[in-house]
């Protein structure tokens, strides 16, 4: 009788295409992929619960250099999909810059104390994320700047006077200081930081389901913790505060802690940024 019941659970289970579950994305590094399934009872990646919306939204995110093997089961009301998969890689160009001033490549020890209490301050916001259940962000998405010129993209390394630094975790839109920044959909905000060293000021929203937004090196923040924000509504001016070189936003996404491509959010209506 018990192998008789262990063989039904097994057979239970199908492979995962296109027709049984609704994905706009790609599995591959850096980027983000939507989901959307009606009858959806649970979604795990390998053995991580990934939070749904009561209407069967979620949302999965892979890192830029993510080479792991994943398990995604998803779980219906009457059967359960799998699929394993590694992401597809990405390639990145490397950036090489000299003759740059050397506090933009270390920062001076003095400024060390300060920069680990801002990291504190950023950590603690960002453990937020994931408190948002609903899907706030299904009006889609938006440019958070009108015009601009992008000025660095997502994914490159950059040699900064020789010296190997982080990869770009962001798009820079060069833009002049004071123009509106945009957020790119419905959220709420976690953190309005004032002036901290490498983002200068800066805001952290948070869109539901792990995904989140950055806007970095602002001149000035127009929102406070706590606050709701709409698609398109106006949360600070482009400045040059923090470690930057010129008037520019940082714009960043990430899944959680997954450090994605901002433009993959454009999958949820299949258009990119230019």
């Amino acid at each position: 009788m018990e192998f008789v019941k262990i063989l039904l659970v097994f057979f239970s289970f199908t492979l995962l295409n296109a027709q049984e579950v609704n994905f706009k994305g790609e599995f591959k590094q850096r980027n983000l992929v939507f989901g959307y399934e009606e009858n959806l009872k649970e979604v795990l990646l390998d053995d991580k619960i990934i939070p749904n919306d009561k209407n069967g939204n979620f949302i999965l995110g892979f890192d830029r250099n993510d080479t792991t093997e994943h398990l995604l089961t998803i779980k219906l009301i009457n059967k359960t999909i799998l699929k394993k998969f590694i992401p597809e890689k990405v390639k990145y160009n490397i950036q090489r810059i000299n003759g740059m001033k050397q506090k933009y490549v270390e920062a001076p020890k003095e400024e060390m104390e300060r920069i680990e209490k801002e990291r504190e301050i950023s950590k603690a916001a960002r453990e937020k994320v994931g408190n948002v259940k609903d899907a706030l962000f299904l009006k889609g998405f938006i440019k958070p700047i009108n015009g601009g010129r992008i000025s660095g993209v997502f994914g490159n390394q950059r040699i900064l006077n020789g010296t190997p630094k982080n990869f770009h975790n962001g798009i820079d839109i060069a833009s002049p200081t004071g123009t509106p920044v945009l957020a790119m959909t419905d959220g709420v905000v976690h953190l309005s930081a004032d002036n901290f060293y490498y983002s200068g000021n800066y805001i952290l929203l948070d869109h539901g389901l792990g995904l989140n937004s950055f806007y970095l090196h602002l001149s000035k923040s127009l929102v406070k913790e706590g606050q709701v924000v709409n698609k398109g509504e106006i949360i600070g001016e482009v400045g040059t505060t923090g470690r930057s070189t010129g008037p520019h936003l940082h714009w960043g996404v990430q899944w959680f802690d997954e450090r994605v491509d901002p433009n993959t959010v454009f999958n949820f209506v299949e258009k990119k940024i230019k």
